[in-house]
Parts: structure tokens; sequence; C-alpha cells
């Protein structure tokens, strides 16, 4: 099964019939996409147009597939298609690291449509193709690759769950006095030392507000609710994705910062 197969973009795609038909409709709320008339006249463009000028047309779509912009599962398809020929190609090249290396490039890509930054970020097709690359290697567990492209990941270890540090986080969330900005925070600081990637702090985000609206109280799984089965089964259908590719991710971003704040402590 090929990546078009597997996201559902091969021919006669129901996905591409959707967004041929929006097109119009996209091109009066992004005026950058009127290069093209279709799914197809798109491909065409961008196989001749400069890189920047195609990020400014991908930008609009990836603000349309963005489950915090549009929401548009046509967009979000959409915007896979044009970077299919590019997602091909990782997964030929990756295609010794797993034998259903094509679905795992399909589902990376899927999410990095869904949850692209585009209120920061402008450079479309290269963060959503680096973000797929490494998130594929996390998947297959390439650990080799994984120092290069995720130096943190790779270096990270478990925490003691009777250590002291998790006292002295209870006292701090005692006194924090606003815990969202907080979240906030750590988030930022995990991303600008390469603990997780935007792609994972947007996930993550996702996934508060969607334990926040489910009000999920139960903790079993050592994650404050986050990873329940209800949490994270709506946002998973809300994103597109498999639920199971969601907390596999989830989990390893938690595990990630949890690694980071040890690490810390033992330098402190």
């Amino acid at each position: 099964m090929s990546v078009a197969d597997c996201l559902g973009l091969a021919r006669n795609s129901e996905l591409l019939a959707q967004a041929d038909e929006a097109w119009p409709a996209w091109c009066r709320q992004h005026p950058n996409l009127r290069v093209a008339t279709d799914t197809t006249t798109l491909r065409c463009w961008l196989r001749q147009s400069t890189t920047a000028d195609a990020d400014a047309v991908l930008l609009g779509l990836a603000q349309l597939a963005a489950a915090d912009g549009g929401n548009d599962s046509a967009a979000a398809a959409t915007l896979a298609w044009a970077l299919l020929p590019a997602a091909c190609t990782l997964a030929h090249r990756l295609r010794t690291l797993s034998p259903t290396i094509d679905q795992i490039v399909a589902s990376e890509l899927w999410l990095e449509t869904r949850t692209f930054p585009w209120r920061r970020l402008t450079k479309v097709s290269a963060n959503i193709l680096l973000n797929t690359r490494a998130g594929v290697l996390r998947e297959c567990d390439a650990r080799s690759q994984l120092k290069r492209s995720d130096p943190t990941w790779s270096h990270t270890r478990p925490v003691d769950p009777y250590g002291s540090f998790w006292a002295r986080q209870a006292a701090a969330e005692l006194d924090a006095d606003d815990p969202a900005q907080e979240l906030s925070e750590l988030l930022e600081w995990a991303c600008r030392h390469d603990v997780i990637t935007p792609a994972d702090r947007s996930l993550l985000l996702h996934l508060v507000q969607a334990g926040g609206r489910s009000g999920t109280t139960r903790t079993g799984r050592r994650a404050g609710g986050l990873m329940a089965n209800d949490t994270t089964d709506a946002l998973a259908l809300q994103l597109g994705v498999s639920a199971r590719t969601l907390r596999r991710r989830a989990r390893r971003s938690i595990d990630a910062l949890a690694g980071a704040c040890a690490h810390g402590e033992a330098s402190a």
C-alpha cells in the first residue's frame, strides 16, 4: 500500500473531489490560492514555482487544514497531496526501518498537516516534511538517527516516581497563580531547548483543551487524565488521526518533558 493509498489520495479520491468543489470559496478566503483552479493544477503550478511562492500558497491551505484554523479535512488532504511526492521519496529512503513505512509516513504527514502552527511559521513545506521525518524516526525507534534529529529524546531517562522533584513540583503547582501561563512558558522553554517540537507543543495544547472540555478526572495513566480514552478519542477524531497514534505521540512528548525536568534537577 502506497502513502497515497494510506491517505485516501489515490485515484478518484473523495477528499480531493471535495477540495476541487471548495476551491472557489477557499480562493475568496486566501487569494494566493488563485494561482490554481483545483488540486490538479495546484500540483502543476508547484513544480514550476519558487519555494517562497509555494509556501505563500501552502500557508493558506495550512490555515484551512489546521484544527485551530479552518479545521477542514479536504484542505488537509490537499496540503498532503501537494507534499505527496516528497513524502513518497521519504518513505522510499526510510523503507528499511519498517515493513509498514508507508502507513507510518502517511500518519505522520497527516498529523503535521492538521497541527501546523500557521500563526507563527511560514515555511510550510520544509517544516511539515522535516517534522514528518522526525516523527517517522521516532515511531520506528531509529536510535542512531534520533541522536542527530532529536538528541534530547535519545538521551532521556526514566524519572524516579518517588523523587524529590515531584514534591517540589506539587508545591509549585499550589503556589502558581496562573496554570495556563505556567504551561505556556514550560512548553515554550521545551521548544527552545529542542525537548519537543512545535508540532508536539501544539498537540499537547490541543490535548489539554480537550481534557478540559471532557472534564475527565481519571488519572490512572499518570498523565493527569490527559491520556484518558474519552479525551484522546475525541481529539483524534477532530484531528483525523488514530487515537493510538495520538496517544503514542503525546506520551513521548510528556516523557521527554519529564526527562528534561529530571535532568535539570540533577544539574541543579
